[in-house]
């Protein structure tokens, strides 16, 4: 997946310098408040009621997970903690979007934050 592969190395070389305690709490807080929360949850809502058989098989969810492990890695690295799965959960989404051709505002908006190295919190 060449957009899952740009993503990954956007957040590979993204500054993590800038993320200390202070800034990963307000930026937890604000992907657990809305209109975040409340968007995402949407978005991962509508996408599990389109996974059937047919179309999500047990190879999909593995590839997935994959994905998500090396996400989880590499924010982990740099700054550790509940962050890493919060962005290996917004992967993820995307992963699934991907693979069901689903398709969403604001999750364009989302994956354009990863694109400029940012991680996405707050309105998008």
């Amino acid at each position: 997946m060449e957009l899952i592969n740009e993503l990954t190395k956007c957040l590979g070389s993204m500054d993590y310098s800038m993320f200390d305690e202070d800034c990963i709490n307000e930026l937890l807080d604000s992907r657990d408040s809305a209109p975040f929360d409340t968007e995402w949850c949407r978005v991962e809502k509508e996408i599990a009621a389109l996974k059937n058989d047919q179309n999500y098989n047990e190879e999909i969810e593995k590839e997935q997970s994959k994905v998500r492990e090396t996400v989880f890695l590499t924010v982990g690295r740099n700054v550790g903690g509940e962050l890493s799965g919060y962005v290996s959960d917004d992967f993820g989404l995307i992963y699934d979007s991907l693979v069901l051709n689903y398709r969403d505002e604001w999750l364009d908006k989302l994956i354009e934050e990863y694109k400029n190295q940012r991680i996405p919190a707050g309105e998008l």
